[in-house]
C-alpha cells in the first residue's frame, strides 16, 4: 500500500471526513452474531442449498440489527466514512433476480428502515444532502436485473413505488432486455429492452448497464433519454476480463453525460494473484481520462466478509449468475489495502497519493453521482 507524507495523510483525513462520499455499488456491512454463525454452520452441514442459506443470513441480520444486536454494523458504517451506498436487493434465491426474491429483499429492507431512525431509504436527491448533514447512513436500492419484473412493466411501476431507484438492464447473461457480460454473443437490446428503458426514464430510475454486454451497453446509452450510469466496472484495456468496459464505452458514456463507478473486485481489476489499491487507482486514472473528472466515481462492488464455509458455497453458486471458471471469482480474494469494506478511507488516501486535488477528489467520492442521481431521479 502507497505511503503517504505527514501533511498528504492530514489532507486524505480531512477530505474524507468533510466530503459527500457515496459507494455507487456495495452490500451493506456484513456482521455475524456468535448465534448466526452456530446457524449458518449447521445448515452448511445439512448441505441446504445456497439460495435458502444466503435468505436466512439475511434474515437473521436484519432481527437482530432491528433489535439492536449488531453494534458492529454500525461500527462498519462509520469505520468507512461512506455516506450513502446503493445496495442490491433481491439476487440470490431459488431463481436468481426473479420476482419472489425482489419482494424477500424489499420487505428486509423495510422492516430496517421502519425500525432504524440512523438509516435512511433515498428515493430523492435531496435526501442524500441531509444524510451527510444529520449523520446518518443512506440506502439506494437497485436491482442487477430486470428479471424481477419479467415482461410486465405494471410490476415495474410498483418496484418504483417500493423505493427502487436503479436498475441494471442485465445480469451476465441473457434476458428478455438484452444481453449480459458474459453471454456467449451480444445481440444488442431487444424491442421490449427499449420499452423498459422508455418506462425508467418516464418513472425516473437510473439506467445502470454496469453487467451489459459491450453492444447492449452501448444501445443503452444511445437509446435512453437522460443519463445513464455504469454504477460499477473497470477498463477492460488495463485488465482484459468480460466484465470490464471498453474506452469506446467510457467516450460514449461521456457523450451523454452519464457516470463510471470503479469497482474494486481483486480479481477484475488485475491478473495478478495480488491486487494492490494501484490497480484501482489505474482503473480510475483511465476512467477520468474517457469521461473527464467530473463523470466518475466509486462503486467498490467489493469488501464483504463471509464465513469460509460459506465463501466455499458461494464460489460454487457463481455458475448459476453466468460466471465461469475464466472469470477467476473468489468470495475470498482480498485486495491490498482494502480488506473489507471498513478500509474505505483508504480509497481516499490512494487518491492523495495519486496527486488528484482536493476538488478533484470530492468529486470522485460522491458529488459527481449526486449530480446524475439529482439530474435523473429528482
Amino acid at each position: 500500500m502507497m505511503t503517504l507524507t505527514a501533511q498528504q495523510e492530514s489532507r486524505a483525513a480531512a477530505l474524507h471526513r468533510d466530503a459527500l462520499i457515496i459507494d455507487t455499488l456495495s452490500g451493506e456491512p456484513t456482521v455475524f452474531t456468535p448465534a448466526m454463525l452456530a446457524r449458518l454452520e449447521a445448515l452448511v452441514a445439512r448441505q441446504t442449498s445456497t439460495a435458502e442459506i444466503y435468505a436466512e443470513m439475511e434474515r437473521m441480520a436484519a432481527d437482530a440489527l432491528v433489535r439492536g444486536e449488531l453494534p458492529e454494523y454500525w461500527e462498519w458504517w462509520d469505520a468507512s466514512g461512506v455516506d450513502v451506498i446503493s445496495t442490491t436487493v433481491g439476487p440470490f434465491g431459488r431463481i436468481p433476480f426473479s420476482y419472489e426474491t425482489a419482494l424477500h429483499g424489499l420487505a428486509l429492507a423495510t422492516r430496517k428502515f421502519d425500525g432504524l431512525d440512523r438509516l435512511v431509504k433515498v428515493t430523492r436527491a435531496a435526501q442524500i444532502e441531509r444524510v451527510k448533514a444529520t449523520g446518518r447512513c443512506g440506502l439506494i436500492l437497485n436491482f442487477q436485473n430486470t428479471t424481477h419484473f419479467g415482461l410486465d412493466l405494471d410490476v415495474l411501476d410498483q418496484f418504483y413505488d417500493m423505493g427502487v431507484r436503479i436498475i441494471q438492464l442485465t445480469y451476465n447473461s441473457r434476458n428478455y432486455v438484452g444481453d449480459g457480460c458474459t453471454e456467449r454473443s451480444d445481440g444488442g437490446l431487444s424491442h421490449y429492452g427499449l420499452q423498459v428503458i422508455r418506462r425508467m426514464n418516464e418513472r425516473g430510475i437510473l439506467v445502470d448497464l454496469s453487467h451489459c454486454g459491450l453492444r447492449t451497453t452501448l444501445e443503452g446509452i444511445r437509446a435512453s433519454k437522460g443519463p445513464v450510469a455504469v454504477t460499477h466496472s473497470f477498463s477492460r484495456e488495463l485488465s482484459p476480463h468480460d466484465r470490464g468496459k471498453t474506452d469506446e464505452i467510457m467516450r460514449a458514456l461521456a457523450e451523454r453525460d452519464g457516470y463510471f463507478g470503479v469497482l474494486i473486485v481483486p480479481f477484475f481489476i488485475t491478473p495478478d494473484p495480488q491486487a494492490r489499491l494501484e490497480h484501482f487507482v489505474a482503473h480510475v486514472d483511465r476512467a477520468v481520462a474517457n469521461l473527464g473528472i467530473d463523470r466518475v466515481g466509486i462503486g467498490t462492488d467489493w469488501g464483504a466478509v463471509f464465513p469460509k464455509s460459506l465463501e466455499a458455497l458461494m464460489d460454487a453458486e457463481m455458475v448459476k449468475f453466468g460466471f465461469r471458471p475464466e472469470h477467476r471469482t473468489s468470495w475470498g480474494a482480498r485486495v491490498e489495502g482494502f480488506q473489507s469494506w471498513r478500509d474505505w478511507p483508504n480509497i481516499t488516501r490512494a487518491l492523495v497519493g495519486r496527486g488528484y486535488s482536493d476538488a478533484e477528489i470530492t468529486n470522485l467520492l460522491g458529488a459527481n453521482f449526486l449530480r446524475i442521481f439529482r439530474d435523473v431521479v429528482g
